[in-house]
C-alpha cells in the first residue's frame, strides 16, 4: 500500500492533494513537478508499517478482493501515466524523460511483465527443448542437460532470494510500534513462501490485462471501486492511537465552542 506523508505547509503551496484520483500521491508529484519545472525528490520515510489492503469474508471472495485490487491499481498507474503525458509538454525534457522511464519500468516491466517473464521461462524453455530436435551441443553450453539445470538453479535462486524477505518481514517485527507481532503460523508462512511464484504470477497475469482492458475501454474502466475491508479483525487501539483520538475529540469541542479557543489563548 502507497502510504505518503506531506507537511502542512507543502499541502498548502501544492494545493493540497485530490483523493478522487486513484493514486492522488503520485497525481500530486506530477503537478508540483509541472510547478516546479524539474524533478521533486520522493524521501523514504523509515517507518515500519503493517498493511492489509484486502479481506474477504471467505477465501473466495479474499481471491475477488484481491484480483479486483490489483485491477484497480494497474488502472489507476496507467491513468497517471496518461495524465503525465498529457502535461509533459510543459517540462524539460530533462525532466520528463527520465520520469516516464521510471515509471513504465516500474509499473509496465517490474510489477507487471518481468514476473510474467522470470517465473515461466525457465519451465517453457525446458519444455521447448524437449519438444525440439536439436544438437547435442550448443556454443557457450556443451549440453541441454547442462542447461535444464541452469534453468533449475535460475528458478531455486528465486525461491531463495523470496525466502530471505520472509525471514528480513520476521526480523522487523522488533521495530513495530507497541511490540505488534505477526501471528502467522511457521507452518502456514511455509505454505506462502511455497504460493508465492503462483501468487506472482496470478497478480502479474491480472495486471496484464487490466492493461489490456484499459487499451479497449479507456477512461471508462478508470472507477474508484476500494476493496473491501469488513472481514479485517478489529482490534484494540494502541496507546498512539488512543493519543490521537483524544487530540482529535478535544479539537471538534474546541471547534464547537470557539470561546473555548479564546480563552485559552487569554490565559
Amino acid at each position: 500500500m502507497s502510504i505518503f506523508s506531506l507537511s502542512h505547509r507543502l499541502y498548502e503551496d501544492g494545493e493540497y492533494t485530490h483523493p478522487g484520483y486513484q493514486m492522488e500521491d503520485i497525481i500530486a508529484l506530477i503537478r508540483w513537478t509541472l510547478r516546479v519545472k524539474q524533478q521533486c525528490n520522493v524521501r523514504a520515510l523509515p517507518v515500519a508499517t503493517m498493511s492489509g489492503p484486502t479481506s474477504g469474508t471467505g477465501y473466495l471472495n479474499e481471491l475477488y478482493e484481491w484480483a479486483r485490487q490489483i485491477r484497480r491499481w494497474t488502472i489507476g498507474a496507467a491513468e497517471v501515466f496518461h495524465y503525465f503525458v498529457v502535461k509533459s509538454s510543459r517540462l524539460p525534457l530533462s525532466v520528463s524523460l527520465p520520469w516516464a522511464l521510471k515509471f513504465l519500468f516500474y509499473y509496465g516491466i517490474f510489477l507487471c511483465v518481468a514476473p510474467l517473464y522470470f517465473i515461466t521461462a525457465p519451465i517453457i524453455t525446458w519444455i521447448m527443448l524437449k519438444t525440439q530436435i536439436l544438437p547435442d551441443a550448443g556454443y557457450l553450453i556443451s549440453s541441454a542437460t547442462i542447461f535444464a539445470y541452469i534453468l533449475l538453479g535460475i528458478f531455486v535462486i528465486q525461491y531463495i532470494w523470496l525466502a530471505l524477505v520472509f525471514i528480513i518481514c520476521r526480523l522487523a517485527e522488533t521495530s513495530f510500534p507497541d511490540s505488534i507481532k505477526d501471528e502467522t503460523s511457521s507452518a502456514r508462512s511455509a505454505f506462502h513462501w511455497l504460493m508465492t511464484f503462483s501468487t506472482l504470477l496470478g497478480c502479474a497475469a491480472i495486471g496484464f490485462w487490466a492493461f489490456l482492458e484499459i487499451s479497449v475501454r479507456g477512461k471508462s474502466a478508470c472507477q474508484h471501486k476500494a476493496s473491501k475491508k469488513d472481514g479485517l479483525i478489529l482490534l484494540e487501539p494502541t496507546e498512539m492511537e488512543k493519543v490521537a483520538q483524544d487530540m482529535d475529540e478535544q479539537f471538534y469541542e474546541n471547534v464547537q465552542r470557539p470561546e473555548t479557543v479564546t480563552l485559552k489563548l487569554l490565559q
